[in-house]
């Protein structure tokens, strides 16, 4: 059994080194084998100068998981930067994290290693390619293994269980800043642990980030108990002005570019906010939908019983069963709405 699961992670297309798995060897590498991330981690450790970029419009697991990276690191007196793409202000709930305020907006113009944490594709970093390599590290199924090294764990909870995996597998001390990142992005992603593929293993991960220093309480307070006073005026937008559908099971709200001005809310500030409208009694579908300036951006959330990932791979998108997203490019927010509406009467 041991050499089948060696055959099915360590596949080497051309000269890429993916370690892909599905929920089988999910379960059985991560007790039996820590020989699958050592080459991940000897690329990592090896480079002379890394960047490690978060995706755009970050979310607490893409964040969390690259802080975390990154403080370990720095603890290892490694050349290391960081790097969003993201023309907009970065998510401030965040702000306590060590490391967010070394988050640049531009790229060195020189650096061998590229580490992305929570991508699933390589358009969302928001970078060209260059003459680096790139460690893609990610826990969506959606993945498409663009690195030169994939650590793509599918049944993972977030991004930050896998880089757990891969920093435990190679014996690496996980410092109270690292823990406290790592915790965010996990808490971050399963929405504090409701959603999100959560198992015994998740709560054993965060246990042991607990016991490495993390603060549960401290964390919840800064991530959800920081609303911003605009976002507040877009809560209760939305749910003074949602629709439902089907017998509502389905839930919907558009957010067009005239309520951000008038509330004063950013684009970060919707993050997450439809998730109140699936935690509606009987909703068992809820849908955003954002209005850009060429494009509308689309978020759906379920209750676990569909799976808005099928809705999301129609686009080109990406996400989990219970939370997805993806463009659609339509400047008309109500014909798109209208248009993922249909597609659950299929």
């Amino acid at each position: 059994m041991g050499i089948i699961a060696l055959l099915s992670i360590r596949l080497v297309l051309n000269g890429k080194i993916t370690l892909n798995l599905d929920s089988f060897h999910y379960n059985h590498i991560f007790k039996n084998g820590r020989y699958m991330y050592k080459e991940a981690w000897n690329k990592i450790t090896n480079a002379r100068y890394i960047v490690i970029v978060s995706h755009i419009h970050p979310d607490g697991d893409t964040l969390g998981s690259t802080l975390a990276l990154y403080n370990v690191l720095k603890e290892q007196g490694k050349k290391v930067a960081l790097f969003n793409a993201t023309k907009d202000e970065l998510p401030r709930e965040f702000g306590f994290l060590d490391g967010f305020s070394k988050i640049q907006g531009k790229l060195p113009k020189f650096f061998d290693l590229l580490v992305c944490c929570d991508s699933a594709s390589f358009d969302r970093l928001g970078v060209r390619r260059g003459d680096y390599e790139i460690v893609n590290i990610d826990h969506h199924k959606s993945n498409k293994n663009f690195g030169d090294i994939n650590v793509v764990l599918s049944e993972a909870s977030s991004a930050g269980v896998v880089l757990y995996q891969l920093l435990k597998a190679n014996d690496i001390k996980i410092s109270k800043k690292t823990a406290t990142a790592l915790y965010t992005s996990v808490a971050d992603d399963t929405g504090f642990f409701r959603y999100g593929g959560i198992d015994a293993g998740t709560f054993k991960i965060a246990s042991d980030l607990i016991e490495c220093g993390a603060d549960p309480r401290k964390i919840a307070s800064e991530v959800k108990s920081s609303v911003s006073l605009a976002k507040t005026r877009l809560i209760a937008h939305m749910l003074s002005n949602f629709e439902l559908h089907q017998d509502a099971t389905i839930a919907s709200i558009i957010l067009d570019k005239k309520i951000l001005d008038e509330t004063g809310a950013k684009r970060s500030d919707t993050k997450n906010i439809i998730s109140m409208l699936r935690d509606i009694a009987n909703v068992k579908v809820a849908l955003m939908v954002l209005e850009l300036d060429e494009s509308c951006k689309i978020s759906l959330r379920s209750d676990g019983d569909m799976d808005v990932s099928k809705i999301s791979a129609i686009y080109n998108g990406g996400g989990h069963k219970g939370a997805a997203g993806f463009n659609v490019s339509s400047s008309d927010s109500r014909a798109t709405c209208k248009e993922i509406l249909d597609l659950f009467k299929r």
